[in-house]
C-alpha cells in the first residue's frame, strides 16, 4: 500500500468539510485536481471511502474506519512538526550552559532571568564549575557552551571576551591588614590562606603569583569554592583571595577586601565554544544578554 500524505490531508478534509469544493479550496487545489487526488487514494487502498452524489458526499463505513485510524497520527505528525519549527524558530529547546560560580551568582543569572522573559518554554540546565572542568565540558560536547578563562589558545575551542577581572585579599575587621595602606604577595604568604581546589582558575593565579617572589601556595584550608572560603574568613579561621567580581554577590558583612600589589594577577572571562559547533539562536540570544548585562553593571 503507498499513499501520500497530501493524498491523507486532503481526506481528512473533506471528511470534516462534508465537502470536496471546500476541501480542495482549503488544499489550494482546482476541484479537478482534488477529485482525482481522492480517487488515486481510494485506488490505493481498494475500497470506497465516499458516497457521492450531486449535492453533498458521505463517509462510507470503510472511510469512517479510516477516518478513525489516520486522525491521531496525523495530530502527532502535526504536533511534531510544529515542534521543530518552535525548535528552530527558539520558541523550544534545551540549553546547557557551564559557569565559574563566581560567574553564575552575578551576570550569569542576571542575563538568565530576562532569557526566561523572552523565551518561557526553553529549559536551561546551568552547571557551575571549576575552569578546567568547564573546558573539558565544552570540549567533550557536554554543554553548549561556557562561561571561564582560556589560559592558552585550544585549536578546538573559541573565545569571546566577556570582561576583565583581578584578584583581591578578603580579611576579618581587626586583621592586621586593615591598617596596611599596601597589602603585598609577599604579605599573603605570611598568613594562613584559604584556597580553593587545584582545579580552579584562582587557585592558578594565585599559584602564579606566590611563585613570581619564589613562594609556594600552600594553602592551611582548602574550601570548595569562594563562599565558602569568605565564610570561613568571616568564622576568623584565615584570610583567602577571591575574584573581585564574585564580591557584588557576597556577604561583605563583618569583613574587608583590598587590592594586592606586585604581580597583578587578572584574568579574561569570556564565552568558550567549540569552532564546530555554533551556537544555536536561544543560545546566541543568552550570551547577547549577558554581554548586556555585564555593560549595564
Amino acid at each position: 500500500m503507498n499513499f501520500r500524505l497530501r493524498q491523507i490531508l486532503g481526506f481528512v478534509a473533506a471528511a470534516r468539510l462534508r465537502s470536496f469544493t471546500g476541501a480542495a479550496r482549503e488544499l489550494s487545489m482546482t476541484q479537478p485536481a482534488f477529485s482525482q487526488l481522492i480517487k488515486e487514494l481510494e485506488v490505493s487502498i481498494g475500497i470506497r471511502l465516499f458516497q457521492r452524489t450531486t449535492r453533498k458526499i458521505e463517509l462510507t463505513e470503510a472511510g469512517q474506519n479510516f477516518l478513525a485510524r489516520v486522525e491521531r497520527p496525523l495530530d502527532d505528525l502535526q504536533e511534531a512538526s510544529k515542534y521543530i519549527r518552535d525548535l528552530a524558530a527558539g520558541r523550544r529547546g534545551r540549553m546547557v550552559l557551564a559557569t565559574l560560580p563566581s560567574i553564575a551568582v552575578g551576570c550569569a543569572i542576571h542575563a538568565l532571568a530576562r532569557f526566561r522573559i523572552a523565551f518561557p518554554n526553553i529549559t536551561v540546565r546551568l552547571i557551575e564549575d571549576h575552569n578546567q572542568n568547564l573546558i573539558q565540558r565544552v570540549l567533550h560536547r557536554e554543554v553548549d557552551f561556557a562561561i571561564g578563562t582560556l589560559p592558552q589558545e585550544h585549536h578546538e575551542l573559541t573565545f569571546r571576551m566577556l570582561l576583565r577581572d583581578e584578584l583581591l585579599v578578603i580579611f576579618p575587621k581587626n586583621h592586621r591588614f586593615q591598617i596596611k595602606q599596601r597589602i603585598t604577595w609577599a604579605d599573603i604568604a605570611s598568613e594562613a590562606l584559604i584556597l580553593t581546589p587545584q582545579s580552579s582558575g584562582v587557585r592558578n593565579l594565585v599559584t602564579a603569583a606566590l611563585a613570581h617572589i619564589h613562594s609556594q601556595a600552600d594553602p592551611a584550608y582548602e574550601a570548595a569554592n569562594t563562599f565558602t572560603a569568605v565564610g570561613m574568613v568571616r568564622a576568623g579561621i584565615a584570610i583567602t583571595v577571591v575574584p573581585q567580581i564574585a564580591i557584588r554577590e557576597m556577604n561583605m558583612n563583618g569583613l574587608h577586601s583590598a587590592r594586592i600589589y606586585g604581580p597583578l594577577q587578572r584574568r579574561e572571562i569570556g564565552v568558550i565554544t567549540r569552532l564546530d559547533r555554533p551556537f544555536s539562536s536561544v543560545a546566541g540570544a543568552y550570551v547577547d544578554f549577558l554581554f548586556e548585562s555585564v555593560r549595564n553593571n
